[in-house]
């Protein structure tokens, strides 16, 4: 599958095709790379808002729930890597090089909210269609905790 940023084809003023390094505002020496998105990316996102979970409640009651905003945003941000620098304690690549998008969401799910906070903004900035509705009370969400 094309990782979305296919450099062969042409496709004039619409083409952008560099990916966006973002640098951590507490750790600049830390960067993730956001892709340009694609119809791909967002025929993959589509998908996945109008898939939803079964939950059963204490008594088996089973109702349909819709993703929840961060599951909305760890699978935006995982439809959007281009690579990111951080290393495990032991100075190893945190993914694989082709990392699959469970790859991707089993590492947000370990990093701190802020830091995932940043990166879900950042989308929001560079593609308004994506990222969280309104970044204002996304980021005020996360000083509180």
């Amino acid at each position: 599958m094309s990782d979305g940023n296919d450099k062969t084809i042409n496709f004039g003023d619409y083409a952008i095709l560099d990916p966006f390094e973002y640098r951590f505002k507490r750790a600049p020496e830390l960067y993730w790379k956001i892709v340009p998105v694609t119809s791909g990316h967002e025929l993959q996102r589509s998908r996945f808002m109008m898939y939803n979970r079964v939950v059963e409640d204490a008594y088996g009651n089973r109702t349909e729930q819709p993703p929840t905003a961060i599951e909305i945003a760890h699978r935006e941000i995982a439809l959007l890597f281009g690579g990111t620098n951080i290393l495990t304690a032991d100075d190893k690549p945190v993914l694989p090089d082709k990392p699959s998008i469970r790859d991707i969401e089993t590492l947000l799910e370990k990093m701190p909210s802020p830091m995932v906070s940043e990166i879900w903004i950042k989308i929001g900035e560079l593609y308004p269609k994506w990222g969280p509705a309104d970044p204002k009370v996304w980021m005020e969400a996360e000083k509180k905790e």
